[in-house]
């Protein structure tokens, strides 16, 4: 990475505050002409829906956390950008769904954080990948953002999730939802 003024090259000026917009249902992105006339780049933070835990024998398995993706892009059109919000499990066992932003209809790539999938016993982990890079990690989250859950019965992260943090759960306990974060200058 080089500098931050080679990606928000509205803040070279000095004085410029960042905008942002949080996304905890699904909507719409506009991009102001304002921000494309300051060269369009926007970054994301979008997280998917974490998974439910399940029992397999004992003790029980967490659900894993919703992947995060996180990254920049740029656009170069006011055209609205779909926003999907991913659920969480709600279910025993059930994965969480996936969460998106539809950055092409701005002129942009569109990006999509899979939903959480893949128990395991008390150390479940959330995928994540930074987008350029083209790897895919297992790891225990970002920040409070898609950490597995616990299990019933032994360690891991916590049984209950944060809402809209896309984090697994235990057996019977909803799993968080997803949550996309938008960021840019103009």
């Amino acid at each position: 990475m080089s500098n931050f003024t080679d990606f928000f090259p509205a803040a070279a000026g000095g004085g410029s505050m960042p905008k942002y917009q949080d996304f905890t249902s699904s909507g719409t992105f506009t991009p102001t002409q304002a921000l494309i006339d300051a060269g369009g780049r926007v970054s994301y933070f979008i997280v998917a829906g974490g998974q439910q835990g399940n029992q397999f024998g004992n003790p029980y398995a967490g659900g894993s956390g919703g992947e995060v993706e996180y990254g920049y892009v740029t656009l170069n059109s006011t055209t609205g950008c779909t926003v999907t919000i991913g659920a969480g499990g709600s279910s025993s066992g059930a994965n969480g769904t996936n969460s998106s932003a539809i950055f092409s209809s701005a002129g942009g790539t569109d990006v999509t954080a899979s939903g959480g999938t893949g128990l395991q016993y008390g150390k479940n982990f959330g995928a994540q990948r930074e987008s350029g890079v083209g790897l895919t990690t297992a790891f225990s989250g970002v920040g409070n953002y898609g950490k597995g859950g616990g299990s019933n019965v032994s360690g891991g992260g916590p049984a209950t999730p944060l809402p809209n943090s896309g984090g697994g759960s235990k057996q019977g306990t909803q799993a968080g939802s997803g949550f996309v974060r938008i960021t840019w200058f103009e």
